[in-house]
């Protein structure tokens, strides 16, 4: 029954690999999509301008990443965005470029150097990063994102190559136990900033 719910609902959608001319689309569903996100809240505590704020903030960290070899997907509709990223030899160039936030960032929140903290604990093995995913609020619950997760994990299974991520909100555990993911252990910097939880999927050979 989940299953037919599920393809009646996406089944005239597709998934594309977003160009960077849609940049600032994507931005805007990121900030929509992490509106209620635990981090979003903490970083983006002033409420009067907390959604201008996050616009802001992914419109500045994609167009960081062009140069780079993230990839971003979305379902035709746009109401569902990825950003996938390869981890191996691309590691040094990426936090060369990291050293320098601009101050725009520095104003609007933290959430930058602390990304860049969490990341430190990715596996000190070849993977794939699922930096984000998020599905518009009003779209939520219709097996889209499902949909999106499926079409990018699908590819990681066929390149036999494994996944990590990390989720700053309980709520969303159950949707990636549910696709193959193993829940790793909580981590918190301090009493100050939220908890997250590590994610990791070993490729599936049947993906």
């Amino acid at each position: 029954m989940g299953d037919e719910r599920l393809k009646g609902s996406t089944s005239n959608l597709t998934i594309d690999q977003v160009d960077p001319s849609e940049l600032g689309t994507v931005a805007r569903v990121l900030a929509a999509g992490y509106a209620e996100d635990p981090v979003h809240l903490w970083a983006m505590h002033k409420a009067a301008t907390r959604m201008t704020d996050a616009i802001a903030f992914f419109t500045f960290f994609l167009r960081r990443m062009r140069p780079h070899r993230w990839e971003v997907f979305a379902t035709s509709d746009r109401s569902a965005v990825a950003i996938m990223a390869p981890v191996g030899h691309w590691d040094r160039e990426y936090r060369e470029s990291s050293r320098y936030t601009p101050k725009l960032v520095q104003t609007i929140s933290p959430v930058a150097e602390y990304f860049q903290w969490i990341e430190t604990f990715r596996p000190n093995v070849a993977h794939k990063y699922l930096e984000f995913i998020v599905t518009l609020p009003s779209k939520r619950s219709s097996g889209i994102g499902t949909l999106l997760l499926k079409h990018i994990l699908s590819a990681c299974d066929q390149e036999d190559i494994p996944v990590w991520t990390w989720s700053s909100n309980p709520l969303n555990l159950t949707f990636y136990r549910r696709h193959g993911f193993e829940i790793g252990r909580e981590i918190r910097r301090d009493s100050s900033t939220p908890p997250v939880t590590s994610i990791w999927r070993p490729p599936m050979p049947n993906g």
